[in-house]
This record gives C-alpha cells, sequence and structure tokens, in this order.
C-alpha cells in the first residue's frame, strides 16, 4: 500500500511518463469518473484501476455562470487585445504571437494536451513552481472554479469564456487523454487568443513500453515478460496507434497497419493549430524553450543524468517482434516524425551539437529520462 513502489524504484522501473515500466500512477487524473464511462479495449487510461485516488469530480455539477454574466467580462479582454480583429485564423505565427503576448499579460491560459505517458506528470509538476495549477495532476480537484464546467475538452463557442475564466485562477491547466475524447479535439477554439496550448510527442513504441498498472497485470513486467506474454503485449489492440486515435475525431487509428494516409492527415491538421509541440526526447531543453517564450523561470533542471539510452528495439530484444509493432501503429510513428518539424527544440540537431562538444566522451545523454518523477527526487520536481 506504500504510495511508492520502492523496489520497483530501485529496479528502475518507476518512471512511466518516460521510457520505463511503473505500477501505476498515483496522480493520474481518471478519465473514467470524470466522463462515467464505461471502458474498452481501446478506451483504457494507465488510472483505470487507480479510481480512489483520483476522484476528483465524483459530485460533478454544471453549474456556471450565465453569458450575459461574463459577456462583459470577455468583451473587456476582448479589447485590450492588440489588432485582434486583424489576426488570419490561417496565419499560424500571428496568432501565436497574439497568445503569447496574452500569456505575459495574464490574459491567455496555458493548456497541455497530455497524451497518457508523454510526460504530463513531469510538465505538471514543473508548472506548479510556476503558478497555481489544479489540485489533481493540474486537471482538476476541488479548487476548481464554478463558474466553469469540469468537462473537457470544450467546444468552440465555450473556449474563449472557460479559458478566460480560468486564467483568473491558474496559468496552467492540463486535459490528459487515456481514453478517446468524448468531443473531439478539433471542435475547440485553438486559434483563441485567451489559449496557449502545448502538446508533448512521443516515439509510440516508447510510450508502448512505458507501462502502467493496467499493462503490467496484463502482461507481467517488461524484464520478467515470456515470449508469450511479449506477444500478447504486441498483439493488444488498446494501444493501436494511440495517439491518433485521440487526435482525429473517428477513431481512425484503430485500424492498426490498414489506417489510411487521410487519417493522418487529420491528425497533422490539428497538431499545426497548436500553439507549441515540444519532443520528449529533449524534455528538458523543450521547456527551457517555453519558459523563455513565455517569459517565466523554470526551477532546477536535473540534466546531464549520465545515463545511456537503451533503445525499444533492444529493451524488446527481438527484431521480428520490434517490426510488428511498429507495423501496427505506423501511421503514429509517421505522426510523431512529422511533429519533430514543428517542435520548439530540434532534438535530433541538438544531439548533434552534443556529440560536437563532447568527442572525448561516448555516452549518450538519455533526455528522456533526465526528467524523474516527483515522487523519487528528494523535493526537486525536475
Amino acid at each position: 500500500l506504500s504510495l511508492v513502489d520502492c523496489s520497483a524504484l530501485d529496479e528502475g522501473d518507476f518512471d512511466d511518463d518516460l521510457n520505463v515500466a511503473d505500477a501505476g500512477d498515483v496522480d493520474q487524473f481518471s478519465d473514467a469518473i470524470n466522463y462515467n464511462y464505461t471502458l474498452n479495449a481501446t478506451d483504457y487510461s494507465d488510472d483505470k484501476f487507480d479510481a480512489e485516488d483520483d476522484s476528483v469530480f465524483n459530485n460533478q455539477s454544471d453549474s456556471k455562470s450565465t453569458n450575459e454574466e461574463l459577456g462583459s467580462e470577455i468583451s473587456l479582454a476582448s479589447n485590450n487585445i492588440t489588432n485582434q480583429d486583424n489576426i488570419n485564423i490561417d496565419d499560424r505565427e500571428s496568432i501565436r504571437a497574439l497568445q503569447i503576448e496574452n500569456y505575459k499579460k495574464g490574459d491567455a491560459l496555458l493548456l497541455n494536451i497530455h497524451i497518457t505517458h508523454h510526460a504530463g506528470t513531469t510538465f505538471c509538476a514543473a508548472m506548479k513552481q510556476i503558478g497555481n495549477t489544479p489540485s489533481n495532476a493540474c486537471n482538476g480537484g476541488d479548487d476548481w472554479p464554478e463558474t466553469v464546467p469540469r468537462h473537457r475538452p470544450w467546444e468552440y463557442d465555450e473556449t474563449d469564456r472557460n479559458a478566460i475564466e480560468l486564467r483568473k485562477v491558474y496559468h496552467f491547466i492540463s486535459w490528459e487523454f487515456g481514453i478517446i475524447p468524448p468531443i473531439p479535439l478539433e471542435n475547440v477554439n485553438w486559434e483563441s487568443p485567451h489559449l496557449v496550448s502545448v502538446i508533448v510527442m512521443k516515439d509510440p513504441i516508447d510510450r508502448r513500453l512505458s507501462g502502467d498498472g493496467t499493462i503490467l497485470k496484463m502482461f507481467g513486467k517488461e524484464k520478467y515478460r515470456s515470449e508469450e506474454q511479449w506477444w500478447e503485449f504486441a498483439e493488444y489492440d488498446g494501444s493501436i496507434n494511440f495517439m491518433l486515435t485521440r487526435l482525429t475525431p473517428d477513431r481512425c487509428g484503430t485500424e492498426g497497419e490498414n489506417t489510411t494516409e487521410e487519417c493522418l492527415e487529420t491528425g497533422k491538421e490539428l497538431l499545426r493549430r497548436f500553439t507549441y509541440i515540444l519532443d520528449v526526447k529533449c524534455l528538458d531543453e523543450g521547456l527551457e524553450a517555453l519558459a523563455g517564450e513565455l517569459g517565466f523561470s523554470l526551477p532546477y533542471l536535473n540534466k546531464d543524468s549520465g545515463k545511456t539510452q537503451v533503445s525499444a528495439r533492444e529493451r524488446i530484444g527481438d527484431d521480428e517482434l520490434y517490426e510488428f509493432i511498429l507495423r501496427r501503429n505506423q501511421r503514429d510513428f509517421e505522426l510523431y516524425e512529422w511533429s519533430k518539424g514543428l517542435s520548439l527544440v530540434n532534438c535530433s540537431a541538438l544531439e548533434e551539437e552534443l556529440f560536437d562538444d563532447d568527442d572525448d566522451n561516448n555516452d549518450i545523454i538519455n533526455n528522456d529520462d533526465d526528467f524523474n518523477d516527483s515522487a523519487g527526487n528528494d523535493g526537486n520536481v525536475l
């Protein structure tokens, strides 16, 4: 019953956000409770069996101010935005510039679209050091304002109002999606001048190997898995194209290796609308760059841990098995590779610089593991 499984921690099996399996995430937000959904094979979350400590919204209400009550405040905020009416919604850079300016002025909310196991716990822990965030994993909690409905994501016409109201209380919130969003993410007004959106992208096979309480119960710990368990893990339908099935409105990624090019393009279209994309491969540098853009200082970053990165192929230890998983998640892999071109920090270029600057050192800095879970960090969030 211990909050931290020390044995798993000693074995390096606790950091679920980044690269290694764990026994469940104690502060994960419960999608099942928030949506009151019956989870199926493609809609599970890693906190499926962790409902007790994630019971944020058991007494969920939909109390909120009327449009009339909030109308004057929204109008006032809008009037304070320079040249808002002259912004072309197809001009990504102009939209981003306005969103960034408004965040710095306290007029825009920072929102992380957290695909489960994409470093959301680390991101939340960092943002808690900067300013107010919701109490429960940055997703919600007892301190949630009554003027804002508790559902997520938002529809287009409620995005401005909700972002304005939440910015009065928090500088940052997170939406975790372990299950498929009940409202398509494309419905949100991502071009709102009151919203700065961020998504952290991750190699889909690394994400598969992150593990969680559900995966461990089904297939056992990675290092002790039999060949039969590995193939059952590989054939499991619940994680096929995990990103695309959450980013697209029609779950098109669930077709596995038969997923269409059109599905991939739909995912790309949504990513283009976000203010920022970060790559978990160099998350510390990404967060530093984000801090520079938004005008705040980060807490201590635990860089250069001295660990050597082990690739997903090496961890699986079977080329045939690895290629099978890759084929089933090919579109997710293509989406991740494509997203690197929009990432705030180019991790590949960064790695080349590190090698150039450190010719005498053959160790590879494992940026995936530079961020430790807050549970094992002796008080340092990062």
